[in-house]
């Protein structure tokens, strides 16, 4: 009885709901449509297709031809090819990161030598102009004649050097704005800092892949080498630059890790205008952090706040993200109440000792930075119970505006507490003078005077590229900056501690990447490397944020940080086997965490891969292989496809043994290697001057311009004439880095520079060029096979018929062939015009190996190896004339030998859609049985399409339909193919999406509160009255002296603590009832609402300019063709569907599929009689719902990922007390009785734990 109820209950949801049914044709022919036709239409357009891209491309030819010669299908081993590539990235940074080393010892040396000189000789007048200000370089009046105060320099343009006019023997100095080079202390670190230039050029001679070498003096000015003027050529930018100290490479190598706590008064008692300056003081401190830094802030009125929500009670990693969503959500703060100091400083110190003691956040410094305008009082009591008599935490003051009474508190809670005062009057005064809290937190390092952490940079984009390929003049490089800091070294009369500048040297990836070859990692295979942070330091699909150009106007890099787990995207869509879902996750998460302990191994997961801006997607089963590269904070991963990854082809042709002079396999002008692969390549510009002149070849290189080749396959050509000549030798093992370098403190004057300038020992320029012999070899052998394929034939005897077949059919434009060593052949069949706009094939694909028709067609070969893909580009329908719309279809080549198989080419030609439309139009427009068909496509009530592996249109009875996604134009019928497992939907995220600010949580809150009180009037008076008060005063003490002491230091040693940081395990968890008992106020609560849940929008998404983009997640459905499903029992029938139901008159709308041999395309045949409804699917890209920002349940996760800290953390030096400078702007010439007592007790401490 309850059977028959179900089947009941079952027999009205299925007249009631939308429904599909599928099932096999057996036998009978449908009345409504043809499918037996159908099925016949599929094999005869996929044969034709086939035979016709089988004999045109000749890749049966081409594959003979491998087999002719000499092959090895060799297997990799995944773990010893990451170890050789880790150490060849090794020993590149290892070059780097010595020639920052010397820079700093020679500064160091430099500074010293010149301050005996001054001492002992008086300053001439001629040593102040001995530098280069790069604003006055080569200018010049109307007459020609060079302008009072500027100075001619020799320049040439340099590929390295972002493109630029620059002089390899001189440097220039740049100077942000506010930077006066007039002033005593600039002026002296100019004097002796000139002394660096033969040091830049003798390690520019030591390692020609070097790029900007600079000192950043503390003092403000930027010496850069080689030279140039600025701004450069085109440039929008002013004369002057951005303040450089502020940024990653020197603030993050000026001091060790810290957390920061900042304090913002958010009272009624602050003015608009000391609100605004205080908010930009706070945002410049946040732009001085890095990742491995914690922060967070809070605004104090009566009660304490944290103004981003998720954030309370907690401090985080300083990444971009997370600073960003700080600067908004303190622009939407109100104003109100009165100041309550002993919360702020209450909360402030529980939280940072909280951190401390749970092993969490940085482990090294802490700091707080109080924000007011006025305080009434040093807020002793407080700070005494919690940071006397060990001050764990320093205290930095910013005083907005000019109150004298809480200038002196504010004073002396710094000096107090090893911290600094500052006072901010203007925007400007809040761009400078934060720099300070970094150059106090260096004292330590620099009166140990041991040791000179080296630290790397964040990825940003820099300059153009310096590569030959054609397309370089509009492409930006990747940079990462390698930086030491440089101490003082001298003796002045009271104890200082000065930070003299940080020396770097910018390290382009695409430099680092040629030490991992592409073709050592074949097809679909790839490489990147993460740091200590789990970010990635360069990654196939890492796409970063635009900087407006603020890089190349400013010289003011926008660091990327993006996690590896954010690129990775294990499969996440596999039916109902959860289990196999957590998995793919756990396994990528336990790489990350593998990867950044470091440890080396190797693991297998399967990911989703995307193409063609995120419109394909496909699942591949990739293995990982992994380990440190040593002395770096770096890990190295190689990444090879489960199914073809682990074989590759060895097929070489010896150069020397070669009958024919191999540049003939090399003529004419229709073939390309890719740019960005390392052939042979001279060391040096000199190097390739030397060997010219040697050969007598004329030099047409101008003075202006430096000597270089004109195409990467000039410069093929060049060395390929030479690998011939008796006496060659390949090269093809790169220099090996010195030995790691030693501090020579002391050891070598400036006098005697030049006795380990000219020392060549561990040089990269040890041979004047490198060729990668493999890959030279390899690429001669793919020119002999693909030689001539345009003057052969394997198609019919009789050539008009295989014309009329071929050509003619299909109106082909170009056939290619792509080879494993880089190689790209092509034959244009149909003359190109002139003027067409669009680029030719070869301007688009000269890296054919990273083109979507190459890694999909490798990919087809594991589906159906006698096949190719076939796609047009998107939505081609709109082009104006259909008939220059081209089909690409691409067939991978693989090779097999002793039972293994690997790829040698991708073969493919370009042909026109109207021809591929005609032929399927012939072949669908008539019946094939013998009994003939009542319907064909040429019918009215039939609609046939030819839809490829992601659901897209190639072929549609409406021509503007081509190139869509045909979810567009029929979301029913598409829905109904995912359902019955024709079509997977697969959700994908990108979590490097890119969205408007205007957007963000925290829109929906007001600005700033601006409260108008009756006193204003009285306030500004008693402003007024002040500021002229302190005009009065004496002048101010100098923050850094520069007078001498003597100072041991071989006393200490310095404090070591362990590297890894343990994940906070409840991120949500209130504050613990020890920091509670601390509060005097309620509790904490929220400036801003709660972030607001967004609701994505619809339509097209616009990106946003520079200026107001953000980061955000977005999430798209792309979709997977499933071909088993169409060929289950080896049976090659169609599936028939039916759509009842969907429309009132009851009528049903049925289809039939058909899966198009050797293809990556299918056949839909849908009935068009019943008017039934129709939605859209849409596969543009949406931000996700919900919680945004850094309140999402992701960024929450990954705040709580595992990271590793940097080696060394240096914050304690036990004489660091008896440092008095603590202020800018301040007349007080005596220490505060507390310093004193604090000096006195940390004595007596340091006494007693020294006689324990």
């Amino acid at each position: 009885m309850e059977r028959k109820h179900i089947g009941a209950l079952a027999l009205v949801l299925f007249v009631l709901l939308f429904k599909v049914n599928i099932f096999t044709v057996i036998a009978d022919q449908d009345e409504d449509i043809p499918h037996n036709e159908v099925r016949n239409w599929a094999l005869k357009f996929g044969v034709d297709l086939w035979e016709f891209g089988r004999q045109f491309t000749k890749m049966n030819e081409i594959k003979n031809r491998f087999k002719d010669n000499d092959i090895e299908v060799k297997r990799k081993d995944g773990i010893i090819l990451l170890r050789e590539l880790a150490a060849e990235v090794k020993n590149f940074m290892d070059f780097k990161r010595n020639a920052v080393m010397r820079i700093m010892d020679s500064a160091e040396q430099a500074a010293l030598s010149e301050l005996d000189s001054q001492n002992s000789h008086s300053t001439s007048a001629t040593t102040n102009n001995q530098h280069y200000d790069a604003r006055r370089i080569n200018e010049y009046n109307s007459d020609g004649k060079l302008a009072d105060g500027a100075r001619h320099m020799d320049i040439r343009f340099m590929r390295r050097f972002e493109r630029l006019p620059v002089n390899l023997s001189l440097s220039s100095i740049l100077v942000p704005n506010g930077i006066s080079l007039d002033e005593a202390d600039v002026k002296s670190a100019l004097q002796w800092s000139v002394h660096l230039d033969p040091l830049f050029q003798n390690n520019l001679e030591r390692d020609p892949a070097l790029s900007w070498q600079y000192f950043g003096s503390s003092t403000g000015f930027l010496r850069r080498f080689p030279g140039t003027a600025w701004p450069p050529e085109g440039s929008k930018g002013s004369k002057q630059i951005h303040d450089f100290r502020a940024q990653n490479w020197f603030v993050q190598a000026a001091s060790s890790p810290k957390d920061i706590m900042i304090l913002l008064d958010s009272s009624s008692s602050m003015s608009d205008k000391s609100f605004e300056l205080a908010m930009a003081t706070a945002f410049n401190i946040l732009d001085t952090l890095g990742e491995n830094d914690f922060v967070n802030l809070i605004t104090f009125a009566e009660d304490v706040k944290t103004p981003v929500p998720c954030f309370k009670d907690r401090i985080v990693r300083a990444t971009p993200d997370n600073v960003q969503e700080i600067k908004s959500a303190v622009k939407a703060i109100k104003l109100q109440d009165t100041a309550n100091f002993t919360a702020g400083l209450e909360y402030a110190f529980s939280l940072l000792h909280k951190y401390n003691q749970s092993g969490e956040g940085s482990q090294c410094n802490q700091a707080i930075m109080l924000i007011t305008e006025s305080t009434s009082e040093t807020h002793s009591d407080i700070i005494k119970q919690y940071n006397w008599p060990h001050m764990p935490v320093r205290i930095f003051t910013y005083l907005i505006g000019s109150d004298s009474s809480s200038r002196s508190n504010l004073h002396e809670m710094a000096c107090s507490n090893k911290g600094f005062f500052v006072q901010i009057n203007d925007m400007d005064d809040a761009k400078k003078k934060v720099i300070d809290y970094a150059l106090v937190m260096a004292r330590p390092m620099i009166m140990y005077q041991a040791d000179h952490p080296v630290h790397w940079s964040p990825v940003f984009v820099a300059g153009k590229t310096g590569g030959l390929a054609r397309d370089s003049d509009y492409q930006r490089r990747l940079v990462t900056t390698v930086s030491a800091p440089v101490f003082d070294g001298r003796n002045h009369s009271v104890r200082v501690a000065n930070l003299l500048g940080v020396v770097g040297t910018d390290v382009p990836i695409e430099e680092i990447r040629k030490m991992i070859p592409q073709h050592k990692l074949g097809p679909n295979g790839y490489s990147f490397i993460v740091d200590n942070n789990g970010r990635v330091l360069y990654h196939p699909d890492l796409r970063p944020l635009s900087d407006g150009n603020q890089y190349i106007d400013q010289l003011r890099p926008r660091y990327t940080s993006v996690d590896l787990t954010e690129l990775e995207l294990p499969e996440t869509e596999v039916g109902n086997e959860h289990e196999i879902v957590e998995m793919n996750k756990n396994l990528l998460y336990d790489m990350r965490n593998d990867m950044l302990m470091p440890k080396e191994g190797e693991t297998e997961f399967t990911v989703f891969n995307h193409f063609d801006d995120m419109k394909r997607v496909t699942a591949r089963t990739q293995r990982y292989f992994y380990g440190p590269i040593e002395d770096t904070p770096f890990t190295l991963a190689v990444v090879l496809p489960e199914k073809y990854g682990s074989h590759e082809l060895v097929s070489q042709q010896e150069i020397r043994h070669s009958r024919r002079n191999v540049t003939e396999f090399f003529k004419g002008d229709n073939w390309r290697v890719n740019p960005d692969w390392v052939y042979c390549e001279y060391n040096s510009v000199s190097d390739l001057e030397k060997e010219r002149e040697s050969s007598g070849e004329y030099l047409s290189a101008s003075r202006e311009q430096e000597l270089s080749f004109g195409s990467p396959e000039e410069q093929v050509l060049h060395f390929l004439g030479r690998a011939g000549r008796p006496g060659w030798k390949w090269m093809s093992v790169r220099p090996k880095s010195p030995q790691p370098h030693h501090a020579m403190h002391g050891a070598t004057p400036v006098a005697h520079f030049a006795q380990h300038l000219n020392n060549v020992q561990g040089s990269r320029k040890a041979e004047p060029y490198f060729c990668d012999r493999t890959l030279v070899q390899s690429l001669v052998r793919d020119a002999m096979v693909t030689d001539g394929l345009d003057r052969n034939s394997t198609g019919p005897s009789n050539g008009k018929e295989d014309k009329q077949q071929g050509y003619q059919k299909f109106l082909v434009a170009t056939s290619f062939v792509a080879t494993r060593s880089g190689l790209l052949r092509w034959i244009d069949h149909i003359k190109r015009p002139e003027d067409s706009p669009e680029p030719h094939f070869s301007e688009d694909n000269a890296r054919a190996m990273d083109m979507p028709w190459y890694k999909r067609a490798v990919d087809q070969h594991t589906v159906e190896q006698d096949s190719f893909v076939y796609s047009v580009p998107f939505a081609t329908g709109f082009a104006p004339k259909l008939n220059t719309t081209l089909v690409t279809a691409s067939h991978a080549i693989f090779v097999e030998h002793r039972g293994h198989k690997a790829i040698a080419a991708v073969v493919g030609l370009q042909f026109q859609l109207d021809s591929l439309a005609k032929h399927f139009i012939n072949i669908t427009s008539t019946c094939t049985g013998m009994t003939g068909c009542r319907r064909t496509c040429a019918s009215d009530d039939l609609d046939c399409y030819v839809l490829d592996n992601n659901g897209f249109v190639i072929i549609s009875e409406q021509s503007e339909q081509s190139g869509k996604f045909f979810g567009q134009i029929d979301g029913t019928i598409m829905d109904s193919l995912v359902q019955d497992r024709i079509y997977k939907r697969v959700t994908v995220n990108d979590y490097q999406g890119v969205c408007s600010d205007s957007d963000n949580p925290y829109t929906a809150a007001s600005t700033s509160l601006q409260p108008h009180r009756i006193s204003a009037w009285l306030m500004k008076h008693f402003v007024t009255l002040g500021a002229t008060w302190l005009a009065m005063l004496p002048t101010p003490l100098r923050a850094w002296p520069q007078d001498d002491y003597t100072y041991n230091e071989d006393v200490f040693e310095e404090p070591t603590y362990t590297d890894e940081y343990e994940p906070f395990e409840d991120y949500n968890a209130q504050i613990d009832e020890e920091m509670d008992e601390f509060f005097t106020t309620a509790d904490v609560e929220n400036t801003t609402p709660p972030p607001k849940q967004h609701k994505p929008h619809t339509g097209p998404r616009a990106s946003p300019d520079p200026q107001h983009a953000r980061r955000c997640d977005l999430r798209t459905d792309l979709y997977m063709l499933q071909p088993e499903r169409l060929n289950q029992g080896g049976q090659n029938n169609p599936l028939k569907g039916k759509l009842t139901n969907c429309h009132v008159s009851g009528c049903e709308r049925p289809f039939s599929v058909q899966k198009i041999p050797h293809s990556n395309l299918i056949l839909l045949v849908v009935d068009t009689l019943c008017p039934c409804g129709s939605k859209q699917l849409d596969i543009e890209p949406l931000e996700e719902s919900g919680t945004i920002g850094a309140c999402s349940a992701r960024r929450q996760t990954q705040e709580s990922a595992k990271r590793r800290r940097p080696k060394k953390c240096i914050n304690y030096h036990p004489e660091e007390i008896e440092i008095q400078q603590c202020g800018r702007a301040t007349a007080l010439l005596q220490m505060p009785l507390s310093i004193v007592m604090a000096h006195l007790l940390m004595l007596a401490v340091t006494f007693a734990l020294t006689n324990a």
